[in-house]
This record gives C-alpha cells, sequence and structure tokens, in this order.
C-alpha cells in the first residue's frame, strides 16, 4: 500500500455550538488537535481543512477549496483534502469526533492492506457504522483518484449531501460489531455539536482518565 495523507476536517460554521468548535478544548487540548494527534497514528503527514487561524493550530492549514455551485457542507471539506492530497489513499477524521482513536484508524488501514494484500482492489472508500447503523463518512479513508471525480460529478448535480457518496463508490462499510471491542467503542462516534453535547463529553474524558477504565481487569 502506497503511503496515506491525513486531513482533519474543521470547516463547519459551529452554529449550534455557539462558536468554533475546532479551538475548544477537551483534557487540555482543542478538538483539531486531538484529532491531528489520531490521524498521526496513521501517517506522518497531517493538515486542517477549514477557515482556521494559525492562533488555533500549528498545524498546517489548507483553506476549503471552490467548488463548481459553491457547494456547502462536510463534503467540501472531503473534496478539499482530495484535492491537495499526495498519496493514493487519505484519511479524513472530522474534528467534532473527539473519541476516535488510533486503535480504530489503525484497524481501518489493516482492513484496507488485507483487501491489498488479496489483491481486492475495487474498494474506494473504507468507513464505519456507528451503533445506530448509520455509517460515519468523516472517519473514513478515501481513494483520491477513485473519488475526486465522483464528488465533481454531485457537484455538477448539486447534490451536496456526504451520504450520498457511498452510492456512487464500492465502499467497505466496517460493522459496529468489526470494532465494538475497542476501548472505549461506545464513545467513539459521540460528536459534539452544541454546548451540552460538549458537557457530556468533558465528562466523558474525564471517565475515560481513570485507572479503573484504563486498565480494566
Amino acid at each position: 500500500m502506497s503511503l496515506i495523507d491525513g486531513f482533519v476536517l474543521a470547516g463547519g460554521q459551529s452554529r449550534r455550538m455557539g462558536h468554533n468548535k475546532a479551538a475548544v478544548l477537551l483534557g487540555g487540548r482543542t478538538l483539531v488537535d486531538r484529532a491531528a494527534s489520531t490521524l498521526f497514528s496513521i501517517t506522518n503527514t497531517v493538515h486542517v481543512v477549514g477557515n482556521l487561524t494559525e492562533e488555533i493550530t500549528s498545524i498546517p492549514i489548507i483553506q476549503d477549496h471552490q467548488t463548481l455551485g459553491n457547494a456547502r457542507g462536510a463534503i467540501v471539506g472531503l473534496y478539499t483534502a482530495l484535492v491537495n492530497a499526495q498519496t493514493e489513499w487519505v484519511a479524513v477524521l472530522a474534528c467534532d469526533l473527539p473519541f476516535v482513536t488510533g486503535e480504530l484508524m489503525t484497524q481501518m488501514v489493516d482492513i484496507l492492506r488485507q483487501g491489498v494484500d488479496e489483491q481486492v482492489n475495487s474498494v474506494d472508500a473504507v468507513f464505519p457504522a456507528q451503533p445506530d447503523g448509520r455509517n460515519q463518512p468523516l472517519c473514513g479513508l478515501y481513494r483520491r483518484d477513485r473519488c475526486l471525480p465522483e464528488i465533481e460529478k454531485m457537484f455538477s448535480d448539486g447534490d451536496w449531501r456526504l451520504q450520498q457518496l457511498r452510492g456512487r463508490l464500492k465502499t467497505r462499510v466496517i460493522g459496529f460489531s468489526e470494532i465494538k471491542d475497542i476501548q472505549g467503542s461506545e464513545f467513539l462516534f459521540l460528536n459534539l455539536n452544541t454546548p451540552e453535547e460538549y458537557r457530556a463529553a468533558v465528562e466523558i474524558e474525564k471517565m475515560r482518565l481513570r485507572p479503573a477504565f484504563l486498565n480494566p481487569r
């Protein structure tokens, strides 16, 4: 397998949070730096995609790429990552998924590598399913040359819904049953959009740092 470029997606407008989510602190680190640290478990190259400033993070920042029809939403962040990638595969992680772990990202890469070793080269994307069965494409691996044309077609069609991309690609969805043994799996896909969700995340972070959680018997 070729190397993977990593991209933290931090381009949301944070309307429900009331201020920039990327700069929110959790466990002493900003959400954007937590996501970058997670991506560094599978890559040596990480950039942040979004309209951020250098005061928020020292990770190199890439501004959202201009799109056909001035598309909006998470798909623009993914598109920007793909446009700027220098590798065949791209790993993306939204900054508002603070409990995604390096273990999950490594397991996703292992699943992808296994397919390549077995010469199953038809997969265009790999991402997990949440406990409720919904896909989570904002924590995913994407093949650059296969995904870019499909997203551009979506822009041309006026379809900006990231969830629709799966139907255009050959996707390997990792069922939650495959990753439920990861420590803290029940929190992996907790999404921070509101002050209430942030307060809940603070309590979860405290619990995760307790010795009983770190060293279960």
